[in-house]
């Protein structure tokens, strides 16, 4: 059974890295931000595999790669400013003995909102 379990961390590992998830909440029901202006709250997540926990090999899931891709999503629903509200970055070594220090299952999120015009 743990051989099992083992094989289809692996094989999710291998599907989902290198991947960015946008999730984007605009309707925020006519609530505006503190300067007055349109919200669009955005949650974007890195997740890639690090060598030695600090090297991208597969996916690149470093913070500013995150906020990058953050930035680019806000630029695709028209914001000129963003406010980042929350980061966060789980490196996953733990989840396969020994080999998790090699090959680092890494998840970063960045969390905040866009500010349209």
């Amino acid at each position: 059974m743990r051989h099992i379990t083992l094989v289809m961390l692996m094989l999710v590992l291998g599907v989902g890295t290198g991947c960015s998830i946008s999730s984007v909440a605009s309707d925020p029901r006519g609530v505006k931000g503190v300067d007055g202006d349109h919200l669009t709250h955005i949650n974007t997540r890195n997740y890639a595999v690090h060598l030695f926990m600090t090297k991208p090999i597969w996916g690149d899931a470093t913070l500013s790669q995150t906020v990058q891709s953050f930035a680019d999503e806000a630029k695709k629903h028209g914001a000129t400013k963003v406010r980042i509200v929350q980061s966060d970055e789980a490196t996953m070594w733990y989840l396969v003995p020994i080999l998790g220090f090699i090959f680092t299952p890494v998840a970063t999120n960045v969390a905040g909102d866009a500010l349209l015009p």
